[in-house]
């Protein structure tokens, strides 16, 4: 039995498979994660994405650090207010930041570093 397009059809797959979100943080039921988008030609974007898996909405205040080389070149803020059971996910109905020292060569070095250095999370009646 000729096992080739069972391989070829797992090579496709595993090659659509979407780019998996790095975890930064968790705290009461609220979870962040990132991960890079290189597109060609374009600055590099960092997308956020937050999740809340708690059954009450939470205002989150978040800040990023960039760090390449062991420096930190660039610092993100955010403030939010996240409804109970939704996901913000990147551009799509989230967060996402564009570097303006760091470039795109440097964003895809492994001397490349994100660190989540303020993390709040606070109950929120009900979001706007």
């Amino acid at each position: 039995m000729n096992r080739l397009p069972i391989f070829a059809a797992f090579l496709f797959l595993a090659a659509c498979k979407a780019p998996q979100f790095t975890q930064a943080g968790n705290k009461d039921g609220v979870a962040v994660s990132y991960r890079w988008n290189h597109r060609e030609g374009k600055p590099s974007e960092l997308l956020l994405k937050l999740v809340n898996a708690d059954s009450t909405s939470h205002r989150v205040t978040m800040g990023l650090d960039i760090h390449f080389q062991a420096l930190t070149v660039e610092q993100f803020h955010a403030d939010t207010c996240i409804p109970a059971g939704r996901t913000f996910n990147g551009k799509l109905n989230g967060i996402y930041f564009i570097p303006q020292v760091l470039t795109t060569e440097q964003a895809k070095s492994p001397d490349t570093q994100v660190d989540l250095t303020e993390f709040t999370v606070t109950p929120a009646g009900k979001c706007p």
